[in-house]
């Protein structure tokens, strides 16, 4: 009895120990079971995820692919905007060449017509009174290259000046080549300060006057040209130089005006000329320009004033031989002119044949009244002879140009009363 209850214990503790274990057992498999399908989740959610996110590997790709196709189009594109770019920097360079190919400074020609034309001027030369005219506008003066018609109103006024007080031919080319290789002067036209390099170059002084009134006239009333630079106005609309040649008892001033033959022709207001001129430096812009003479000293002045009175002794004798001398001459003057006359033209008085009429227009009498009339200038020293046969008709010519308007000029009576 005592065995059967032992027995029936041990298997009731058997049982009771088997209970648990099992409980533990489903426990863990259960948990396990959980952990597998949370890991089922993770890899379908993951795979999920990378289904619907691709990799980096697959990005590049991707971004590869896209380089690989925009790549071409993108080279063709640079290569397009590198052309332009060389095309501006060619355009560029080629312009810059053109530039300098402007820049570069020429130097005007002299040709050989310029010496001929110059010649022919020379026995035929222009006066305004007792001053050689040029105008800066001739033909034979813009040849050369300087561009004297635009801008060498500077040159020319002072070529006025310098031939007809030291006596030499010194034409506006020679005054503008003068200033264009010292520097004085360009297309613009002529600086201030040529103006006395000019002079001096040429042997002469030159005062600046300013515009001194008082100055200005008394230059003109001892025989010096006054070159002056003008101002918008009469004569200008910019700037222009010219001269003034000489002034009367009214204040009145001639002007050698190388721009115009027509203002050349009339008297203008010393104080209207001033009040038009324009601000100069350089001493401007009026400059009296005369021949350098010897500064006088307090010894000169003793000696003077005895050579003075042995001076007076020969002017009265050398005054005769002179008159007596432009007596031949004018009679000479008469005989050549009645060998050279036509036969309508012997049939009129001396006093009418010499009556001569203003010419219009460009063309220059050349008949042979007017030949003679410009040797007797030339033999007695007289511009205003040699003017007046450069611009009157005289005698058969004076009836077929002449204007009735135009104006008219007794060169008879001007010979007898020896007033040139």
């Amino acid at each position: 009895m005592r065995r059967k209850a032992a027995s029936l214990l041990l298997v009731a503790m058997m049982m009771s120990v088997a209970v648990p274990v099992h409980a533990s057992e489903q426990a863990t498999v259960t948990i396990q079971e959980s952990q597998g399908e949370n890991r089922e989740v993770d890899q379908v959610q993951s795979s999920e995820t990378t289904e619907s996110k691709p990799s980096t590997s697959q990005i590049t790709t991707t971004a590869e692919r896209k380089e690989e196709v925009t790549s071409p189009h993108k080279k063709k594109q640079n290569k397009k905007k590198d052309k332009k770019k060389e095309k501006k920097v060619k355009k560029l360079k080629k312009t810059k060449k053109k530039e300098k190919v402007v820049h570069v400074k020429i130097k005007p020609t002299i040709s050989s017509s310029y010496q001929e034309q110059s010649i022919k001027i020379k026995k035929n030369k222009e006066y305004i009174g007792k001053f050689i005219y040029f105008n800066q506008g001739d033909a034979a003066w813009n040849s050369s290259g300087y561009g004297i018609r635009a801008a060498g109103c500077g040159p020319t006024s002072m070529a006025v000046c310098i031939s007809t007080l030291t006596g030499k031919w010194v034409t506006p080319v020679d005054t503008t080549s003068w200033a264009y290789e010292q520097g004085y002067y360009s297309s613009a036209g002529s600086e201030h300060r040529a103006i006395p390099a000019m002079a001096e170059h040429w042997g002469l002084k030159c005062d600046g006057l300013g515009t001194n009134y008082q100055k200005i006239k008394e230059s003109l009333k001892h025989g010096r040209p006054v070159v002056s630079l003008m101002g918008p106005g009469y004569f200008t609309r910019g700037g222009h130089f010219m001269v003034l040649t000489e002034i009367d008892s009214n204040d009145n001033v001639a002007v050698a005006d190388v721009g115009s033959r027509k203002r050349s022709q009339y008297k203008y207001s010393l104080h209207d000329v001033i009040s038009q001129s324009k601000v100069a430096s350089a001493g401007g812009p009026f400059w009296s320009i005369y021949k350098q003479g010897k500064a006088k000293t307090q010894n000169d002045s003793k000696s003077n004033k005895q050579v003075l009175k042995i001076s007076k002794n020969k002017k009265t004798a050398t005054k005769a031989k002179v008159n007596h001398k432009e007596k031949e001459i004018i009679q000479s003057f008469y005989t050549e002119l009645s060998k050279n006359l036509t036969d309508l033209e012997k049939e009129l008085p001396n006093s009418k044949v010499l009556i001569g009429k203003k010419a219009t227009g460009t063309e220059i009498p050349n008949g042979k009244i007017n030949q003679c009339i410009y040797r007797l200038g030339e033999k007695l020293n007289n511009g205003h002879l040699q003017f007046i046969a450069t611009h009157y008709y005289f005698g058969e010519e004076a009836i077929l140009h002449g204007d009735a308007k135009s104006a008219s000029i007794d060169l008879n009576s001007r010979i007898q009363m020896l007033d040139f």
